[in-house]
């Protein structure tokens, strides 16, 4: 179970769809899930009686510590919450901790027929007037995250964690940051790290936020309409402000370097997501640029550190050169947002 491919997965899977499915039931087109280290596999199921159910399988890393988005299990009960919330989701179908099936923990959930929005062409490939326009897109998003932070996180997930301060929150991602080997980076990183911590406006709004809020978790059906809010490894419960720092991190041209603003899809104006959240909302959301600027050091720590390991042949990975390229910006924008002054 150290890797998984399509071959060992279809096996395990055949006996667990008997099981769930019924005697006769046939499991085709197993293949692996973009963006989760081969740990997520698309597949049908064909019971004896006729149909066909699509469905995705999370699996949890065999042989690591059960936490944070190594803990599929941990996404159970955050489901089941936002699924009573009117969030919308891919339907939670099935669950496991008991190795027998597939070594591991798992979660099945269903297949939706939707796609994520891409936010930026290939690299070379400059995107055209209508390609550019995803103020549809984004703005569905934006405004699905209102019934998100919404949730009252203390009635719906009781057990689940405590809330993440904003200095845990800075530590957490510094030591990331430190992994990577260029000193420059770091150093520049470490500044805004601090900056961060000591422009902290506090009465931060505490909630269930997201932690990759971009179009490539959101999926969208053949007419545009969102369908789906994906991938809930790292969510977490602190200052649901971070998921539209977030977003408007991802695209805000000036927080990228030229590689990557010359293929973006998704520019938007930060004040328009701001405006539409408030709409969706009914309520304001105070240092808006703060968030952003966490948002820069935040990606700033993941990009240098992705890009460290594809350069080192860890983990050869061609999307973390556009995003790495561009660490330095990430830092003096989030710089620029917390002291427009410079």
């Amino acid at each position: 179970m150290s890797t998984l491919d399509t071959a060992r997965m279809t096996t395990l899977l055949a006996p667990w769809a008997e099981h769930v499915y019924g005697d006769g039931t046939v499991v085709s087109g197993v293949a692996p899930m973009p963006g989760n280290s081969g740990l997520s596999f698309g597949f049908a199921v064909h019971p004896h009686d006729g149909g066909i159910e699509r469905l995705v399988i999370r699996l949890a890393p065999p042989g690591v510590r059960r936490r944070g988005n190594t803990d599929v299990l941990r996404q159970v009960p955050l489901l089941g919450a936002l699924a009573r919330a009117g969030v919308s989701i891919a339907p939670l179908t099935w669950s496991t901790d008991d190795p027998q099936w597939f070594g591991t923990d798992a979660i099945v959930q269903a297949h939706l027929d939707a796609e994520p929005f891409a936010m930026h062409a290939p690299a070379g490939n400059r995107p055209d007037s209508a390609e550019r326009d995803a103020s549809p897109y984004l703005r569905q998003a934006v405004q699905a995250l209102a019934p998100l932070h919404a949730i009252d996180w203390t009635a719906a997930l009781p057990d689940w964690e405590e809330p993440r301060s904003v200095s845990a929150e800075v530590a957490f991602w510094a030591r990331l940051l430190e992994r990577t080997p260029d000193r420059a980076q770091v150093t520049a990183g470490t500044r805004l790290g601090q900056a961060l911590a000591a422009h902290d406006p506090g009465g931060h709004r505490i909630g269930i936020f997201h932690g990759d809020y971009q179009t490539h978790n959101v999926l969208y059906d053949s007419r545009g309409s969102l369908t789906a809010v994906i991938d809930w490894e790292i969510a977490g419960i602190g200052p649901v402000g971070l998921d539209l720092g977030w977003l408007s991190m991802m695209t805000d041209p000036e927080c990228w370097h030229a590689g990557r603003r010359a293929v973006l899809r998704t520019a938007a104006d930060p004040e328009d997501l701001l405006r539409w959240y408030a709409d969706a909302s009914g309520t304001d959301l105070p240092a808006y640029d703060w968030y952003r600027a966490l948002a820069c050091y935040r990606y700033g720590a993941i990009a240098a550190f992705n890009l460290h390991l594809h350069t080192s042949g860890r983990r050869v990975d061609e999307v973390s050169v556009l995003m790495g390229e561009g660490v330095p910006v990430l830092f003096d924008r989030g710089m620029g947002l917390l002291d427009p002054r410079g």
